[in-house]
This record gives structure tokens, C-alpha cells and sequence, in this order.
């Protein structure tokens, strides 16, 4: 199925699959989704009509609160206000502009200088348990 599609007919393993958007104008009464969803199951009645899952990207890394508020900020409070990576910053945001993806562009600067700082949520190290010291008495 391509993006394009709203539903496919899967005839080897006796499926109709369609959008969750399709499928939620489907279930208005006579709404063109409506009227299609009807002749598809007219035309495949042993069909099971199941909803398209989206594949997700395995091992994409996703920073959380990763935002220009918090990128500036960090490198204020790290190096100051009048710090030179700070200026760099700002130029890179006003750089950014024409980039087709200014977000990740200053993402890609910011986690070049600062690696450490916002870690992916895949690598953040789980929860450590609290650890109460027991006493021999």
C-alpha cells in the first residue's frame, strides 16, 4: 500500500486492509468511504477488514525535550551568555532557515558540541533503585 492508498485488498491472505483515516470516514453512514468499504466487503465477504500498521524505523534514535529553548539554555547556563558556542548557536538557527530540515540540522550541530548532554531514549540508563543501607545493630 502506498502512502496514496487508503485501503488494499489482500487476496493471499484474505484481508482488507485499509487507513485509519479511511476507516474513520467509513464509519459515517453514506460518506463515499462508506459507500467503498460496503461494495469491498459485497465483493469479498469472507474478508477480515483489518486497520494498516505503520512500520516503525528500528534502532531510530529520538531525543526527548530536545528544543531550541532547551539547547539554548543548556549552553547558557554551561558556558554563559556571551560564550562563543552560544553565538555559534544562533548563527546555526539563523542558518537553519533555509535548510530543507532546519530542525535537525541544528539538532546534528548541537549534539556534535554537546554529545553527552541530551542522550537517546534508547540509551538513557534505566532507573537506578533505592538503596537504604541496612545497619548491623
Amino acid at each position: 500500500m502506498t502512502k496514496t492508498q487508503q485501503y488494499e485488498v489482500d487476496f493471499i491472505n484474505s484481508k482488507i486492509i485499509l487507513t485509519k483515516k479511511f476507516y474513520k470516514a467509513a464509519t459515517i453512514l453514506n460518506t463515499p468511504e462508506y459507500t467503498t468499504l460496503m461494495q469491498l466487503r459485497r465483493d469479498n465477504p469472507g474478508f477480515a477488514i483489518e486497520l494498516r500498521e505503520i512500520k516503525k524505523k528500528e534502532g531510530k534514535k529520538s531525543y526527548r525535550n530536545l528544543t531550541y529553548k532547551n539547547m539554548e539554555e543548556y549552553i547558557i547556563t554551561l558556558e554563559g551568555e556571551e560564550s562563543e558556542n552560544l553565538k555559534e548557536f544562533n548563527n546555526v538557527l539563523k542558518l537553519s532557515k533555509v535548510q530543507a530540515g532546519p530542525y535537525a540540522y541544528v539538532k546534528t550541530w548541537f549534539l556534535k558540541r554537546y554529545a553527552d548532554v541530551f542522550k537517546s531514549e534508547d540509551e538513557a540508563p534505566a532507573a537506578k533503585p533505592d538503596l537504604k543501607l541496612i545497619s548491623n545493630n
